[in-house]
């Protein structure tokens, strides 16, 4: 085992001095190392206390071995002198959030300000040390919701889940979606230079008109012909006739469910214990249906099905038939 030879008072209080006051954290393990090893420490538990590997203590205490006090001190890093000054780095990341996808229009704006001329990848490197990252960007509709209807909306779904837990009514969350051959690209790992390639192609849709609730059950309804409000009522009727207990279904503000006719049903499903309830306007966070929308689109669907209409087709079909089972779910709650 390794420790330290006997240090003298002097070289104890200069150690203990660096330990307790060097600016450097590094400075200040390497001399509470060989304090440690003085109080009869072995490597692994130095390590431990440091949080450093046993390889680096041991080198510490061959270098103090080697070089005393001298040896303790980092040493000055060589490497290229900064482009940019801390204050100028901070403004370089205000232009970037200024033109967000433009970084060559950054660095120009930088050689106008500061007649200083850096590479794309030195300016990427920057914006990777303030902790901005390149991603996709999302679409949001909040500039268009009403938060204090959304908040109510919220409120709603709350006493509905409770009512729901209690065994007093069902919940089920209603929206329709589209699938085509045209798909939605995901992200994938994919080996360095190569890219995988996923047929794309114009077709016909199938819409598919769903109920789901919080415990992954799901009833689906496909249709090949343009969804309207006689199709979404004629499915609400059909699944009305499934309700065994006062079920509430709650729906966007799509123009399919806010005709006329789609309206002059609500009273009538009332009497078959269905009750429609409209979430806030521009909140499709609301509806639980909409992640299993995306699952099936970036998830579920194979790349294979893409081939053809008929192989999307059975594909979909398989995947609507199944969900709920472990290979397609979603923990709702």
């Amino acid at each position: 085992m390794k420790f330290v030879k006997k240090l003298t008072e002097r070289e104890q209080k200069a150690l203990e001095h660096m330990r307790d006051k060097h600016p450097k954290t590094m400075t200040r393990k390497r001399a509470h190392s060989l304090l440690l090893s003085q109080e009869g420490y072995c490597l692994g538990k130095i390590s431990d206390i440091l949080g450093v590997c046993r390889q680096s203590v041991s080198s510490w205490l061959e270098t103090w071995k080697k070089d005393g006090l001298a040896g303790l001190i980092e040493k000055k890093r060589t490497g290229r002198p900064r482009i940019l000054s801390q204050l100028e780095e901070k403004k370089v990341i205000e232009l970037v959030a200024s033109h967000p996808r433009k970084l060559k229009t950054v660095l120009a704006d930088i050689m106008d300000r500061t007649g200083k001329k850096m590479s794309l990848k030195t300016l990427k490197r920057i914006c990777k040390k303030a902790g901005l990252k390149w991603k996709r960007i999302r679409k949001t509709l909040k500039q268009k919701k009403d938060e204090a209807d959304y908040q109510q909306s919220v409120e709603m779904i709350a006493q509905l889940i409770g009512r729901e837990e209690q065994g007093e009514i069902d919940l089920f969350y209603f929206d329709e979606s589209s699938f085509y051959r045209k798909p939605s690209v995901p992200y994938a790992w994919q080996e360095k230079g190569q890219a995988i390639q996923v047929p794309s192609a114009h077709s016909q849709n199938l819409n598919v008109l769903g109920f789901i609730n919080h415990n992954c059950q799901f009833q689906s309804y496909v249709f090949e012909e343009t969804i309207n409000s006689d199709v979404v009522v004629a499915v609400f009727d059909e699944f009305a006739k499934t309700t065994n207990k006062p079920t509430y279904v709650l729906i966007d503000h799509a123009p399919t469910h806010t005709s006329d006719f789609f309206f002059d049903q609500i009273e009538q499903w009332k009497k078959s214990n269905l009750f429609v309830k409209f979430l806030s306007s521009y909140s499709p966070d609301l509806n639980l249906i909409e992640i299993l929308w995306r699952k099936i689109k970036y998830d579920w669907i194979p790349f294979s099905a893409f081939q053809s209409f008929k192989s999307l087709k059975s594909d979909l079909f398989h995947i609507l038939q199944n969900i709920g089972s472990d290979e397609y779910t979603i923990a709702y709650i």
